[in-house]
């Protein structure tokens, strides 16, 4: 998400000799229970795939507002169905946070003047609102559920949280162009080419005359690769920059 961009800001003033590596936090989630009677007394037991299945489900907020729906911690991941990726795209492109980043970038639009063929006033704000909402969720719905279904590509970033500053850089910037498969191990992330594609195609129907057309698509295919990056390097390094700044853990 374009909105991540502010947070790279706060990354770029640490001195890049600091170790980012950090101790992961103990985490006991609440797990579900079987419970089994002997003569004497109540025994509760804990179902293994019951917790990690709570653990995935659990997502923290970046600085109590930046969804991170689609990180997985690379230590206990598991593969995520058809299905999963479905509810994880809705679940994403209906927070709030998603919405409200959208209202806010069609403001920032409208007062700068972009596609000035919407023109000003309510009409024009609700034309850039409506193209950035479309954007939004037709790049949810092609990158996080359509082609990774049908590629069984998983469309979460696997962060690595801990090791050597250089390893998770790369492990980050390389993430818009290799991908994890759903069977496991690595490889060339076209789900997410396809979907750039796709949806900056399909902004062709609602985007003034001025920024249609081969070229303006496969320009905003090309910008979407250096913002892809630092929404990876906000997943990898944002929880470190937040506990730095605030001790939570």
């Amino acid at each position: 998400m374009r909105g991540s961009f502010c947070f790279i800001i706060i990354i770029s003033i640490l001195p890049a000799s600091v170790s980012w590596a950090q101790e992961s936090a103990a985490i006991s989630p609440k797990s579900s229970e079987a419970v089994r009677f002997e003569p004497t007394s109540l025994v509760i037991q804990q179902s293994p795939n019951a917790t990690s299945t709570k653990l995935e489900e659990e997502h923290a907020r970046l600085f109590w507002i930046l969804p991170t729906f689609s990180v997985a911690d690379s230590k206990s991941v598991r593969p995520l169905t058809a299905s999963g990726k479905f509810r994880l795209f809705v679940k994403d492109k209906t927070d709030p946070f998603t919405i409200g980043w959208v209202a806010f970038d069609a403001g920032l639009a409208q007062a700068n003047n972009d596609f000035p063929e919407y023109g000003q006033g309510a009409a024009g704000y609700g034309k850039r609102f409506g193209a950035g909402l479309a954007n939004e969720t037709a790049g949810g719905f092609f990158g996080t559920f359509l082609f990774p279904s049908v590629l069984h590509q998983d469309p979460r970033y696997y962060r690595l949280g801990t090791g050597p500053f250089q390893k998770r850089l790369g492990h980050a910037l390389i993430r818009p162009v290799l991908t994890h498969k759903d069977s496991g191990g690595r490889t060339f992330n076209w789900s997410g080419l396809l979907a750039g594609i796709a949806t900056s195609s399909l902004s062709n129907a609602y985007y003034p005359e001025a920024n249609r057309g081969v070229g303006a698509t496969f320009s905003r295919v090309a910008l979407s690769v250096p913002f892809g990056m630092i929404d990876e390097l906000v997943n990898e390094f944002g929880p470190d920059v937040e506990k730095k700044m605030f001790g939570k853990k």
